[in-house]
């Protein structure tokens, strides 16, 4: 069979990024090219980075990596969304925005993530829909790499087309995740993401302590030891604080009371999807997005399989709840029922409210019952805006966490940089003002910018203002906002 000639990117007048000029194949000949069709929302795009990036180190000299980044949802066709994107994921290779599919129609692409392998010759030597095996994709790379280098099909040092990014400022947060209170202690805990920490902060904001070295890895023991990547999900229960610590695939327990960090659940690498029960960590997850705990079971979101799994605190087992791993809204039976990369979670009153959030959804498991699975907000994977209203008639854009508090679903509405609020027993979706109309005495306060969490505590909202690295505190009496940590 003949090979096909790669068609010309033509993208010199689209957004690019980590790069000195606009690239073309020309520009590329004599290089192994690897296009990355991704979207930024897209949890099996985002795991596909760690391989590239591992692909980028090896051969430095004879690998080109571009992603094409083709969005999704219209948040991510802002431009200052993407960069922010590819600050928080740490991406180094040359990425040009692909706002109206220009190039994806080009290549004919259909799904996201696609990799498109190209030849020093400038021919399409593959193309790979979804997630490829990390180790069969390196050593494939590898090997057509050594194959090239005996012809002398490989020429020009590769690093010298990349720009690499800029420093990023000094901030106490970096793209923090979720947010979690101990009414006990009247203490907050943040998932500090890119610092790879947890943070806690007594009531005014001040910070307690760090818990991690910063440095990315899965080691545990003490605080100033132990090692996260980019943890996301977490929730308090006594002197423990249990951690969705996503990009190692691993459910962490902190013990406040001795200082330590322990590993409870997962193996460590990226698991397929959740079956049998079984042991905690001889069970692989695949980036726990979020953690919410009743009655000694910790229930998990398991965004990379779009499952809801949970840890039996007392007998140290790892189980399924719901969802048969599809990417779908189907409401029913735990073992029917499907969902579309679940990443918050919150319990209320025997209930597990869900931020289903490529459906932009806010989906309910009845744990108390049989055991059913009930959309409230949401229709379908490609539906999504900006709309209060009633049940299924209000829609949202990729929300990213969700909290119970009397009655109300309090929603991180990410896409739509807002807060939203669902009154359980009418089914109304509203705007929190106060998130969309920012009332500020400080004047650094500007509007949210995707944010990942809240939490009600008393009469107030506390956010994470994700994009722009820090807490903010909304007071719903008097709908003025503060900066609460930054």
């Amino acid at each position: 069979m003949s090979l096909i000639h790669a068609p010309k990117l033509n993208a010199q007048d689209l957004p690019w990024f980590n790069v000195k000029a606009p690239l073309d194949l020309p520009d590329l000949a004599g290089k192994l090219v690897i296009l990355d069709f991704w979207t930024f929302c897209c949890i099996n795009c985002i795991h596909i980075i760690p391989t590239l990036k591992r692909i980028e180190d090896k051969f430095p000299d004879s690998v080109v990596v571009i992603g094409v980044h083709s969005p999704k949802f219209s948040g991510e066709k802002k431009t200052e969304n993407v960069q922010q994107a590819i600050d928080r994921y740490e991406i180094v290779h040359p990425i040009v925005h692909d706002e109206h599919f220009t190039i994806w129609k080009n290549y004919t692409v259909r799904a996201w993530p696609t990799l498109i392998i190209i030849g020093p010759d400038g021919y399409i030597l593959g193309q790979l829909p979804g997630e490829p095996d990390p180790e069969l994709f390196e050593a494939s790379i590898a090997s057509a790499l050594e194959e090239m280098k005996q012809k002398g099909a490989l020429k020009g040092n590769a690093a010298d087309l990349l720009f690499p990014p800029a420093r990023a400022r000094d901030t106490a947060l970096r793209f923090p995740g979720k947010i979690a209170h101990n009414p006990d202690a009247d203490e907050f805990a943040i998932a500090d993401s890119n610092h790879n920490q947890i943070v806690t902060a007594d009531r005014k904001g001040n910070i307690i302590r760090r818990i991690g070295s910063g440095l990315i890895g899965q080691k545990d023991g003490a605080f100033d030891e132990a090692e996260f990547f980019r943890p996301q999900g977490l929730c308090y229960h006594d002197e423990t604080l249990w951690v969705a610590d996503t990009e190692n695939h691993l459910i962490r327990k902190i013990d406040l009371a001795s200082n330590t960090v322990s590993t409870v659940a997962g193996d460590g690498k990226q698991g397929g999807f959740l079956k049998q029960r079984g042991p905690g960590k001889q069970t692989g997850l695949s980036s726990p997005w979020d953690v919410s705990l009743a009655e000694d079971r910790l229930y998990f979101a398991n965004a990379g399989t779009h499952q809801i799994g949970v840890y039996e605190i007392t007998e140290g087992m790892v189980s399924l709840l719901a969802g048969t791993g599809a990417e779908s809204i189907i409401d029913g039976p735990l073992n029917q029922a499907t969902f579309s990369q679940p990443s918050g979670l919150s319990i209320g009153e025997g209930k597990l409210y869900l931020a289903d959030s490529e459906t932009s959804a806010v989906r309910v498991i009845d744990l108390t019952g049989v055991g059913l699975v009930n959309t409230i907000v949401g229709t379908g994977l490609f539906d999504f805006g900006d709309q209060d209203g009633k049940g299924k008639d209000a829609v949202l854009q990729h929300p990213l966490g969700v909290h119970y508090s009397g009655g109300k679903i309090y929603i991180a509405d990410s896409y739509n940089d807002k807060i939203k609020v669902l009154d359980l027993d009418t089914q109304e979706v509203a705007t929190v003002q106060a998130s969309a109309n920012i009332i500020c005495d400080d004047k650094n306060c500007t509007r949210l910018w995707e944010p990942a969490g809240v939490i009600k505590v008393e009469s107030c909202l506390y956010v994470s203002d994700t994009n722009n690295h820090r807490i903010l505190k909304i007071d719903l009496d008097t709908e003025k906002t503060e900066i609460f940590i930054t």
